[in-house]
């Protein structure tokens, strides 16, 4: 089913106590707040299984925190256990393995698009994206810097060397930001 943003526990929660139905909500641990903590693999995703002859969709639909069930036309979609099984064994692997695999860039980084269709361009890698598997580059493309979201497996190390340089501009009017000369003074 489909949950409002953030309330994937709450309507799980409400889900099992109110309806009595079996709600599996995958959890992964994910570096949040500069702790591991667990967070919703499909973010607004709850998994719940239903028989509609006890439990309408009316009285799912309607569960605080709920949007509505998955489902195409008027009819509710179903999941395949065996897939099901596939998903809670890899959640389980991962929180065994400590959580979400890391990636190794940092910002700053220069790294080079391996594949995908911007393969060869180099870029700079910005950060993560709330996605667990995509990332923000700063491409030099056309003379311009652009912002490209891409995912993480397309990206590979390049050598360190000197990185593009681009100069800051006001917002708006474009005008170049001057710096005044640090200097330091001695203790």
């Amino acid at each position: 089913m489909h949950t409002k943003p953030l309330k994937e526990l709450m309507a799980a929660s409400m889900l099992q106590e109110r309806l009595g139905l079996d709600v599996y909500l995958p959890e992964v641990l994910q570096l949040y707040r500069g702790r591991k903590q667990p967070r919703p693999f499909f973010p607004r995703y709850v998994f719940v299984q239903v028989d509609f002859a006890q439990v309408t969709a009316a009285a799912i639909n309607g569960t605080p925190g709920v949007i509505r069930l998955v489902a195409f036309g008027d009819r509710p979609q179903a999941m395949q256990a065996n897939l099901l099984a596939a998903i809670r064994e890899r959640i389980d692997k991962y929180n065994t393995e400590g959580g979400l695999p890391q990636h190794p860039f940092h910002p700053g980084d220069r790294v080079r698009l391996a594949s995908g269709p911007l393969q060869g361009l180099e870029a700079v890698f910005q950060g993560s994206m709330k996605s667990m598997q995509r990332v923000l580059v700063l491409l030099e493309f056309l003379g311009h810097l652009h912002e490209a979201e891409v995912p993480i497996e397309q990206l590979e190390r390049m050598s360190s060397g000197p990185e593009p340089t681009r100069q800051r501009t006001t917002r708006g009017h474009g005008r170049p930001i001057r710096r005044s000369p640090v200097v330091e003074t001695p203790p």
